[in-house]
């Protein structure tokens, strides 16, 4: 210690205390570090860098040090900006940050900070003896004269180390003078000259800043917190609580925090709804604008509870007073979209009117942790001109967003990138800033970048390439010189290459993980499963590394993926192709004749795969096919004994876990074959499932229950194991009062159970469709699985409730996942292998801890992605069927009944959404097409249908009575159940901000319980009520034709248009009735 310092001076605001002044004492230390990779001076950066700590990269040719006027007001452009690395934010700027009370701006810093991608280091220069500067530090000259002095200490240090580095200092004040060879730059000119592409980003920051306080070098921090004390909210939204009234009721248990999520309700967003989920009590329900407070989906917030009473619900709506404004219903055209998208939400947060009476309501009084994030939207233009503008959120959960933009006919039909700044009790909607464009709303690459943004997985394709860190430690691998291993990459490694080896993938696969072998023994089997030696390339703590755990998962969309490491890696270094000599982390059992397990042997390996096959040639050897076409001949015969031995031991393996209670759930996946020439869908069918796939997942499942029961005993609290909890017994609520009504039922009891009444159900059924939905729906009512580190639970719960096994973990992917390159490199230290024993901060829980939850959500969002990609190519298949006047007509199967319809799955195409029979307002809206199966009647109503009557699994519609000489026995009911086959008109609907969805109309139902009776009361002189279905997306539109085909498999061009139909014509199609009661099926009708 050389000094005591206490003048770092601070002011707080609050409402019991009002304006108070801290000042803090600082002790100086002479041994703080630069942050320089490689430096041979600050002995601690070794130290940082073992644990991870993100260093300054002395390859990239300059420092920028960013001063208080720069970060304070465009920290959303170092925030978001890639290209700006290398970045020492020194402890003046937090300093002059902290004193406005900017937390979240000093979040975001340490959040580049901790980002290896960015390069960038917080430096500690307040207590630095060699930098320290006199003076009170609230004055902005003096923080200036410290900034300085780092800069030129950073300089000098280089110099004194021999390293040519430029050190640039980035201000938005006027350019002040520095020495020893220290730049300074006003932000915008270094931005012209280093980085062109960002000067439009910074523009649009300091217009949308230009009237705001975000600049805290304007004035001083006295003369701040005395504006902001005198300043009165006259907004439209009530002011948060203080720190203190949250911290008393907190306490006092009249508050409650939480994470809320938002979903968009009936369409427009003053609609929207939120959700605290609590595990040891009901959730609280937020409702309306007013009550959500500015709340977004994701922050971390304190709500007011109102109770559960229906007078709360109106307390909740009454303090959202009048949410009607012309803003949104400039939204009106988009109504539809947003419902459409909604209605085929897994959980809706309130379902119906008796949720909303039994559940805990509540209203937000206070945010404690903001997640803004980049938000892709598009624009809402203001009418009256000007530069204010609204920006749409693609996400209509998200509200929408103020923002100043000049040239708005620039991306008027574009998707852009917008970024929240603040949000004030005055203001309606948050005040933000425009980021960058993306691309017209509607083109492909468009779409697929508005995917990866709102997926927060990057911001946008291209910054998905490799840097020129990570392409440096690559191997050469070239036509002239294809990469092979050396004799020092095999030295301690078991030589494979002479066991029949071979791989199984999809058709294509370039990333081969893993492959298997199979072959008899003296005693009985040996079975082997030989993964890439990914953790051979990826060294811990490297570029490579850094890359891999930032982005956690290879990214796997419909018609493309973005790989975890570069392709020279994932595609041929590490692949382990077909006759080529391959490193390998390899799993070997010894088993006896009935494949009970002797001795386990995992170590390193090298191999030779024999072959790489696909799924369908396996299948046609396990099939007994000979001369499969595209395999060796002179081969194929080992081939087929090694896949059927394999098959047969893979059965027993099976057979055993199901009787533990594996279950067999179901996946929707859809493939698309795509035109190689103009990229369009050529054909979308649901993947189809093969004994072979089974095989190959059971080895694989196998391989990683093994590597998870040995890692954790050699590192009981720091394992990196994998979960699936076991759910609760009111997620199956659902699923089991569906079958119920069908006369059967379930048993959720535990996972065997479950497993046996799924069984059951498939076999009692008789109903293809109908077992694969029961499966589908306990799939959905399951929790998703997730990594752990083993000290951060107890042993009971790393079981894997749907694999029913004690132990697991991912080991058989590295090429695609980190989570498996983190399970090598335990395995490898576990066996001791010295070469690669992790760093110790790699067998740390905490580490671990960490890293688990990081690929949780890497591994969420990337599913997420997944399913929106899948979902885009749905959209624009269907819109590519319905051209030239065509329609598309399909079977489905009843999935859901909500309260507004039903939810529907085509198995044809994995088109899971919602039927309306409903609208906002109340009203009932069933198609014509119901009685009469003609497609082109279902965009005609029937009029005064009434008793709308739903339930869990059954949802009734009473129809009219129009004619005294034939009525429908007073009214009849026409009636949908869970699992009743319907046949849906597809079509998409176009919309100028957000990707086209598919949304269904009924056409007909497959079976019905409609009771007809013929009466001779009166003549036949009424004509039946019909009323055409209001246009959708556009109001001045003409209603849509349906476009349906004659039967699911094509497509049929619309005859002229046929005015409605009367009575008459619907009487003909009664015809058939009999004098007395009879039931018929719809499409007899």
């Amino acid at each position: 210690m050389l000094d005591v310092r206490s003048e770092s001076v601070a002011f707080r605001r609050s409402k019991r205390q009002g304006l108070t002044m801290s000042v803090t004492e600082r002790y100086m230390r002479n041994d703080i570090p630069c942050g320089l990779h490689g430096c041979r001076t600050c002995t601690m950066n070794a130290e940082l860098a073992r644990k991870g700590v993100s260093l300054l990269d002395v390859t990239l040719g300059q420092i920028l040090v960013p001063d208080a006027s720069a970060v304070s007001r465009f920290i959303a452009l170092f925030e978001q900006e890639d290209e700006l690395k290398n970045l020492v934010f020194c402890q003046t700027v937090i300093d002059a940050l902290d004193r406005r009370n900017r937390t979240r701006t000093m979040r975001n810093v340490r959040k580049i900070a901790a980002d290896p991608a960015r390069s960038s280091v917080v430096f500690a220069n307040e207590v630095f003896a060699q930098t320290r500067v006199h003076g009170k530090s609230a004055d902005v000259d003096r923080d200036t004269r410290a900034v300085v002095r780092a800069a030129e200490w950073y300089r000098q240090h280089l110099e004194a180390q021999n390293k040519a580095q430029r050190v640039v200092i980035l201000t938005q004040r006027e350019v002040y003078s520095a020495e020893h060879g220290v730049e300074v730059w006003r932000l915008e000119d270094y931005l012209a000259e280093q980085h062109p592409k960002l000067v439009e980003h910074f523009r649009a920051i300091e217009q949308a800043t230009q009237d705001g306080d975000m600049d805290v070098t304007a004035m001083s921090a006295g003369e701040f917190a005395q504006a902001r004390l005198q300043a009165k909210a006259q907004g439209s939204y009530a002011k948060h609580y203080s720190e203190g009234d949250i911290s008393d009721g907190l306490r006092n248990g009249t508050l409650v925090r939480g994470t809320i999520r938002l979903r968009a309700g009936g369409g427009t967003r003053s609609e929207s709804q939120g959700v605290i989920e609590r595990s040891d009590a009901p959730d609280i329900v937020v409702i309306g604008r007013a009550a959500l407070n500015r709340a977004c989906s994701g922050d971390t917030v304190v709500v007011r509870l109102l109770g559960n009473s229906e007078s709360s619900v109106g307390e909740a709506k009454a303090a959202d007073g009048d949410d009607d404004d012309a803003d949104d219903a400039a939204d009106s055209e988009d109504a539809l979209a947003v419902e459409q998208i909604e209605a085929g939400d897994e959980a809706p947060v309130v379902a119906d009117k008796a949720n909303l009476a039994t559940a805990v309501h509540g209203v937000v009084v206070g945010v404690v942790e903001r997640r803004w994030r980049p938000y892709v939207a598009t624009l809402q233009a203001d009418v009256a001109g000007g530069m204010r503008h609204l920006a749409v959120p693609v996400d209509a959960a998200v509200p929408k967003i103020r923002m100043h933009y000049a040239d708005t006919a620039a991306i008027a039909d574009r998707y852009f990138v917008v970024a929240v700044d603040s949000w004030e009790a005055d203001s309606q909607y948050p005040q933000g800033h425009f980021v960058r464009a993306l691309g017209r709303i509607g083109t492909l690459d468009a779409e697929i970048d508005t995917i990866l943004v709102e997926r927060q997985i990057a911001v946008s394709q291209a910054a998905l390439g490799f840097s020129e860190a990570s392409l440096r430690e690559m191997p050469v691998n070239s036509a002239e010189r294809p990469w092979a291993p050396s004799s020092r990459d095999l030295e301690g490694r078991r030589d494979l290459r002479d066991t029949l080896i071979f791989s199984i993938d999809p058709r294509g696969s370039q990333d081969i993980d893993d492959a298997v072998s199979m072959r008899r023994t003296r005693t009985g089997f040996e079975l082997g499963v030989h993964i890439a030696d990914v953790a051979q390339f990826v060294q811990a703590g490297s570029a490579t590394d850094a890359a891999a755990r930032a982005r956690g998962t290879t990214v796997y969309l419909a018609d493309r993926r973005f790989n975890m490491i570069p392709e020279v890696l994932s595609e041929r270094v590490c692949s382990l192709r077909g006759g080529s000599d391959r490193l390998a982390v390899s799993v070997i059992w010894d088993m006896d004749h009935e494949y009970n397990v002797e001795r386990t042997w995992f170590g390193r390996t090298v191999i030779r795969s024999a072959c790489e096959m696909c799924y369908e040639q396996a299948q046609e050897l396990l099939d007994g096919q000979r001369k499969v076409e595209g395999l060796d001949p002179k081969l194929e015969p080992q081939l087929a004994t090694g896949v059927k031995e394999l098959t047969t031991a893979m059965r027993v393996l099976r057979s055993r876990r199901r009787l533990g209670g594996a279950l067999e759930l179901a996946s929707t996946e859809i493939k698309f074959a795509f035109d190689p020439q103009t990229h369009a869908v050529a054909a979308a069918a649901p993947k189809r499932s093969l004994e072979i796939h089974g095989v190959i997942e059971e080895a694989m499942v196998f391989a990683n229950a093994a590597v998870a029961r040995r890692i954790h005993e050699s590192f009981p609290t720091a394992a990196l194991l994998r979960r699936h909890r076991s759910p609760t017994a009111d997620r199956f609520e659902r699923l089991q009062r569906a079958v119920r009504a069908r006369g059967l039922d379930v048993d959720c009891s535990s996972n065997l159970a479950l497993a046996q009444s799924l069984q059951r159900i498939a076999g009692e059924a008789g109903d293809a469709d109908m077992a694969f939905l029961v499966k589908a729906m306990a799939t959905l009512a399951m929790q998703e699985a997730d990594y752990f580190a083993t000290g951060d639970c107890a042993t009971e719960a790393f079981a894997h409730y749907g694999l029913a096994l004690e132990y697991y973990t991912h080991f058989t992917s590295p090429i695609r996942r980190y989570a498996d390159i983190v399970v090598h490199r335990q395995l490898l230290a576990a066996l001791q292998e010295p070469s690669e024993t992790p760093k110790p901060t790699e067998l740390s829980q905490a580490w671990v801890g960490t890293t688990a939850m990081r690929l949780n959500e890497r591994n969420r969002q990337s599913k997420l992605a997944q399913r929106e990609s899948t979902e885009l190519f749905q959209s624009r298949y269907i819109a590519q069927l319905s051209g030239d006047g065509q329609h598309v007509v399909a079977d489905g199967v009843v999935a859901e009944v909500r309260t507004n319809g039903l939810i529907v799955f085509v198995p044809k195409f994995g088109i899971r959404g919602p039927v309306h029979l409903r609208d906002k307002t109340g009203h009932i809206r069933l198609p014509l097409s119901t009685l009469t199966g003609r497609p082109r009647d279902a965009d005609t109503h029937i009029d005064g249908c009434s008793d709308f009557s739903a339930d869990a699994g059954r949802l009734s519609i009473r129809l009219p009575i129009d004619a005294p000489a034939f009525h429908l026995g007073g009214g009849a009911n026409v009636a949908f159940s869970v699992f009743d086959h319907v046949t849906v008109l597809l079509r998409v609907l176009e919309t100028r901000r957000r990707r086209a969805p598919v949304y269904m109309t009924l056409v007909s139902r497959a079976s019905s319980n409609i009771r007809a009776y013929r009466s001779t009361l009166a003549p036949l002189d009424r004509t039946f009520r019909v009323s055409a279905a209001r246009p959708t997306a556009d109001q001045d539109a003409e209603p849509a034709e349906p476009k349906g085909p004659s039967k699911t498999t094509g497509v049929q061009k619309p005859g002229p248009a046929k005015p409605s139909p009367d009575y008459y014509s619907v009487l003909e199609k009664f015809g058939q009735l009999s004098l007395l009661e009879t039931t018929h099926a719809a499409q007899m009708l």
